[in-house]
């Protein structure tokens, strides 16, 4: 087979093998995220419910949730198979709020699917 015909086939197989890929979906990326920031918050809910009408740990718990980041956006996800086929290692741009000021950052997490369900690693 010529090189021309071979750049031909690869051309024509190559969006078959990327539709075919199980690379996590975007959403699926953004509601693990999602799900890890609505974790913390809850544990601070936790917390704050937890201080009773101590004042001291009340001031403690009202300091460390104006500390706490908050979600604004999930952006730019890409996900790339590594070690193994149900390993992925990803990058996002993830915009928070911390103690009012939103920040930008480009982040790289680890995405695992085990027993048909996506987890987010680190």
């Amino acid at each position: 087979m010529n090189s021309f015909k071979k750049l031909i086939l690869i051309s024509i197989l190559s969006p078959l093998f990327v539709a075919c890929s199980n690379t996590p979906s975007e959403s699926t990326v953004e509601g693990l995220i999602e799900a890890q920031y609505e974790q913390a918050n809850s544990m601070m809910d936790n917390a704050m419910a937890n201080a009773g009408n101590d004042e001291m740990a009340k001031a403690m718990s009202g300091m460390m949730e104006g500390m706490m980041p908050k979600l604004e956006s999930v952006e730019n996800i890409n996900c790339d198979t590594i070690e193994g086929e149900n390993t992925y290692m990803c990058t996002a741009d993830i915009t928070q709020t911390i103690g009012g000021n939103s920040g930008t950052n480009k982040t790289s997490f680890k995405v695992y699917q085990v027993n048909n369900e996506w987890v987010l690693g680190n």
